[in-house]
């Protein structure tokens, strides 16, 4: 696998678990918000069923990315997300990754998912 994460973001889209795992290595730290770290790939699959179950569906938009050293990359996105109700909410995200090869060893998000989760303003009809 060369090292890139367009397929890795298209397996967290599809709100595939496996493929999203294959992308990192098998003793991987995962950090998403304020939750507890998630090691290795049964923790990871767990955290995302555990997300995945709140929402209707992701999509991730990369908006950039930096390499500010060899085996860490940085990407600044905007994560759309589709909640139960069908509505669909965007959030701003910070990932730094780091590589072990090509596949990553260490994951941490910086989201602030509350937007997501918030009640939906009620309009009152005047």
């Amino acid at each position: 696998m060369a090292r890139t994460l367009d397929d890795t973001f298209a397996a967290i889209d599809a709100l595939d678990a496996d493929g999203f795992v294959a992308g990192l290595s098998t003793d991987v730290v995962l950090t998403f918000g304020n939750a507890p770290a998630a090691t290795g790939h049964e923790e990871v699959r767990a955290a995302c069923a555990q997300l995945w179950q709140t929402i209707g569906g992701v999509r991730h938009r990369v908006q950039d990315l930096w390499h500010p050293e060899p085996d860490v990359t940085v990407a600044y996105i905007q994560v759309d997300y589709t909640r139960l109700d069908g509505t669909v909410v965007t959030v701003p995200c910070v990932d730094i990754l780091r590589w072990k090869g090509d596949v990553v060893a260490d994951w941490r998000i910086v989201i602030d998912v509350a937007p997501v989760f918030a009640p939906a303003e009620e309009t009152a009809e005047v």
